[in-house]
């Protein structure tokens, strides 16, 4: 595994924190990715990645489109009747979903004109948990729901 640099921005304030920015491999200096809107969304994305969905025995990873200008605005209501807690707040660009059965993390990129589209990684318990859940989620907004990868992959 290579290490990534990571910058924080202070001159991108965002909710009293600042965006994080990495710099790929042979990049040029000032050519920066920008990887989450705070520090304190990258730090709990991270960890319900790793202390949750990875411990789960069904991940699935994909997409959210729609053409709404706050993607998880149609995504946190679904996911609050659903019964799904939100361990930290987030802003438009980061979304992260717990319940003792699935969890779900959503990101998008700050400032990239990517406002229409969140790549997910979702998993629980049984692939029957993570469709219904991406069904009602389908269902209950203007959201196109499209999954790229089930692992273990489905029989």
């Amino acid at each position: 595994m290579m290490p990534m640099p990571l910058f924080y921005d202070l001159d991108a304030p965002a909710r009293g924190d600042a965006l994080v920015a990495s710099k790929e491999e042979g990049a040029d200096e000032d050519d920066l990715y920008e990887k989450f809107e705070t520090l304190r969304e990258m730090l709990a994305w991270g960890a319900l990645s790793l202390f949750r969905l990875e411990k789960m025995p069904q991940i699935c990873r994909g997409t959210f489109h729609g053409d709404h200008p706050n993607l998880l605005a149609l995504i946190e209501p679904v996911m609050s009747s659903l019964g799904f807690k939100q361990p930290i707040s987030t802003g438009p660009y980061c979304g992260l979903y717990e319940r003792d059965d699935a969890a779900l993390i959503c990101i998008g990129t700050p400032r990239q004109g990517l406002d229409k589209v969140r790549s997910f990684k979702f998993s629980g318990n049984t692939a029957g948990v993570l469709r219904k859940i991406l069904g009602e989620i389908a269902a209950a907004s203007s959201l196109e729901v499209q999954v790229d990868e089930w692992v273990p992959a489905l029989q």
